[in-house]
């Protein structure tokens, strides 16, 4: 049996595609595993230990804070809790619902 040259270009033309579909069906799965429902609590505690903190609370927050933003961190952190708190004072005070 003869195969032409077209024949053999489309057959690797399809092993390409196959390969490049297999690569983002892959990605594509790695990105789900990262997905988090809507209906899951991000802060619920998962497990509860007896054992002291290995680290101070904030601390990896302002290293990476630090590196980040550099010798400005302090004040960039700083306005995040202004902003923060004007946003908690505000929904305090108005008492928005939550809406499903």
């Amino acid at each position: 049996m003869n195969i032409s040259e077209e024949l053999r270009q489309y057959f690797a033309q399809t092993e390409r595609h196959r390969q490049e579909l297999k690569k983002q069906q892959q990605m594509e799965a790695e990105q789900q595993d990262s997905y988090v429902l809507a209906d899951q609590d991000l802060h619920r505690v998962y497990w509860r230990s007896s054992l002291p903190p290995s680290e101070r609370p904030g601390e990896r927050r302002t290293s990476e804070m630090k590196k980040l933003y550099g010798k400005d961190a302090a004040k960039i952190q700083g306005m995040e809790a202004a902003m923060q708190l004007t946003v908690d004072h505000s929904c305090d005070k108005k008492q928005p619902k939550l809406y499903h």
